[in-house]
């Protein structure tokens, strides 16, 4: 376990791998609206935030109180303090790596899987999905129905690097919810090396194409 998380210590009833696969675009979905709705609030706190409108998400309804509602939410406020340490680091890999639809699954996948490098664990899962957030939030002002895209591509990458395998093996989804941050500066270590790990990627990214 990474230095400065925590989980509640409890006997763990594996889920199957098929329940979590099922789960995860609406896990997802409810990720992406939570945080839309805290960059909402945080604009309405200061004018000179500007937050993109996002038909989908903001129309987007799901009983509060489900399971992938309660997971996308917890999710979320882990992704909150993932994205208020190294918020100019995921912008500046947005930016380094040129995201176009045609490009997005390579690029995303290419700094996802050194994000996971070491082992995956529900800090790395909440800054992934805070990564296709954003990517999201700031690519489609300028890219026609790319939302989908970018929740396609998140839903393939867990199940391809099998991430949805992990989630299983820890009880499903719903083990996410206790996750807890002890010290998000420790924790999160290996994320603070995002803004190398740009430059890594975004040369990579240049030589292949």
């Amino acid at each position: 376990m990474a230095t400065g998380t925590s989980t509640i210590t409890q006997t763990v009833q594996e889920d199957t791998e098929e329940n979590v696969i099922e789960q995860t675009e609406m896990i997802v979905r409810n990720f992406f609206h939570q945080r839309l709705a805290m960059d909402m609030q945080d604009q309405t706190n200061d004018i000179n935030i500007s937050t993109p409108r996002i038909p989908e998400l903001q129309n987007f309804t799901a009983d509060p109180l489900s399971p992938t509602s309660r997971v996308g939410r917890r999710l979320a406020q882990i992704g909150d303090q993932i994205d208020a340490q190294y918020e100019g680091e995921f912008r500046q890999m947005i930016q380094m790596l040129h995201i176009t639809p045609s490009t997005a699954y390579q690029a995303f996948a290419g700094v996802a899987r050194r994000l996971f490098i070491k082992g995956i664990n529900w800090g790395r899962i909440s800054a992934l999905l805070m990564f296709g957030y954003r990517i999201a939030r700031d690519v489609m002002t300028s890219v026609g129905d790319f939302f989908h895209k970018i929740v396609g591509d998140l839903v393939r990458f867990i199940i391809s690097e099998r991430i949805a395998t992990w989630i299983a093996q820890q009880g499903g989804w719903i083990s996410a919810l206790n996750f807890r941050i002890e010290n998000p500066g420790v924790g999160f270590i290996a994320i603070a090396g995002l803004s190398a790990l740009a430059i890594v990627c975004a040369v990579v990214w240049s030589r292949s194409r």
